[in-house]
């Protein structure tokens, strides 16, 4: 792992990640299942080495963060899989419901940030979390603005160059 990863990784290990939309739906579409993943429009992007990864990635941390935006984005995406995948995929997003710490930001406070408009709501609501947490997306624009604003922040890319 490059040493940027690895210093965040060990600097965040006992406070907490929060992982962003498209890469909690890696995970949760990964975990119902790994050949689907090129397959489904919404994680065709991504290869199975992704959710490794990622998987990899989340296990080193103690606390796994979320917000109720992300979890709703999630749910209303993985949706978009045929409908015999339902049940068996809202069984994946329970469970990772379960293993998650919701903290709730209002919409309002995040609408009123002037990077609303850039970010939209979800995003926003992700900008205000507090910074002790580490922010893990594929969203560039996000991660550009977390630097920008001295947030920490890993990108999608920062863990490919691992694959083996």
């Amino acid at each position: 792992m490059s040493s940027h990863v690895a210093l965040l990784a060990q600097k965040y290990r006992n406070k907490g990640v929060l992982i962003d939309t498209n890469l909690l739906l890696l995970v949760a579409v990964g975990t119902y299942e790994r050949a689907i993943i090129p397959k489904f429009k919404r994680t065709a992007q991504y290869t199975a080495e992704d959710f490794d990864l990622v998987v990899a990635l989340l296990r080193f941390f103690k606390t796994k963060i979320t917000t109720p935006n992300i979890l709703t984005e999630v749910d209303n995406l993985a949706r978009q899989l045929p409908e015999t995948s339902y049940n068996a995929i809202s069984d994946v997003l329970r469970n990772l419901i379960t293993v998650t710490f919701e903290k709730y930001i209002p919409s309002n406070q995040a609408s009123q940030s002037n990077l609303y408009p850039a970010l939209g709501l979800t995003d926003s609501i992700t900008f205000e979390y507090p910074d002790e947490i580490l922010i893990i997306t594929d969203d560039f624009h996000l991660y550009n603005r977390l630097n920008k604003n001295n947030r920490d922040a890993i990108n999608i890319n920062h863990i490919r160059e691992f694959r083996s």
